[in-house]
């Protein structure tokens, strides 16, 4: 379970510094902030979002040959 912090009159909320010795987080760098469900993430935003979303979705292709599904996929267009 997370740490409880308190929600201030303009909705800033202070990170813990046990977690912000954990993640690299410093005073200006910009944070995502996201809402899913009802639930509220801040994430550190990555230098590059190319990197950040490389091998993102790779257990789909798992035990399956990519090429092969491809040439399967543009076959079935003929």
């Amino acid at each position: 379970m997370g740490v409880s912090v308190k929600v201030g009159p303009k909705y800033q909320v202070v990170i813990p510094q046990t977690i912000r010795k954990k993640v690299p987080i410093h005073p200006q760098k910009k944070v995502l902030v996201e809402e899913i469900n009802g639930v509220i993430f801040i994430l550190t935003k990555p230098t590059s979002f190319t990197e950040f979303m490389i091998g993102l979705g790779k257990e789909v292709w798992k035990g399956m040959d990519p090429q092969a599904y491809v040439k399967k996929e543009r076959e079935s267009w003929e």
